[in-house]
């Protein structure tokens, strides 16, 4: 009998994950999504992935920006991330934010631990989403708070010993 989709959520939230935001700036504009499917790939050449599915404006902007930006959220910016999981509706969800710019221009928030700077490598089907392989062109740590987590689908927090 086939896995059905909804019993491997199930488990998944189980999972705790930390939280991103991947931004870009393409032709259309600056975008911006939430994500919890990103990780580091390889040391030589620097390369960390990013998963996205099809059904998400991301997946068109990415391609055609060549590149993206991982914000690495910490404890206390949740609405940051609800902004970009669609769980508040802005017409402009970076209206308001504070902002820096990577050094390819893409958004990188303010209060972020730390963000990773990509020109887009690979493209690789992944089911119902796309893996967005990025080489990491500049990487910069920003501080040493705590990473907002999501586990449960809620935020939680890492346990402490």
């Amino acid at each position: 009998m086939p896995l059905d989709g909804q019993q491997l959520r199930q488990v998944m939230r189980r999972w705790a994950t930390g939280v991103t935001v991947v931004t870009t700036r393409s032709p259309n504009g600056l975008h911006g999504i939430t994500v919890n499917s990103f990780t580091s790939l390889s040391l030589d050449p620097p390369l960390c992935l990013v998963c996205i599915g099809h059904d998400a404006r991301a997946h068109r902007e990415i391609p055609l920006a060549g590149g993206y930006t991982v914000n690495i959220l910490a404890q206390g910016q949740e609405a940051i991330s609800d902004r970009f999981a669609g769980r508040v509706q802005l017409a402009d969800p970076f209206a308001g934010l504070e902002l820096a710019e990577a050094p390819s221009g893409r958004p990188v928030f303010a209060g972020v631990l730390g963000y990773l700077d990509c020109t887009l490598h690979a493209e690789l089907p992944g089911g119902d989403h796309t893996i967005y392989v990025g080489r990491v062109e500049h990487a910069q740590a920003q501080g040493d708070g705590v990473p907002l987590l999501f586990v449960g689908g809620r935020y939680g927090a890492p346990a402490t010993p």
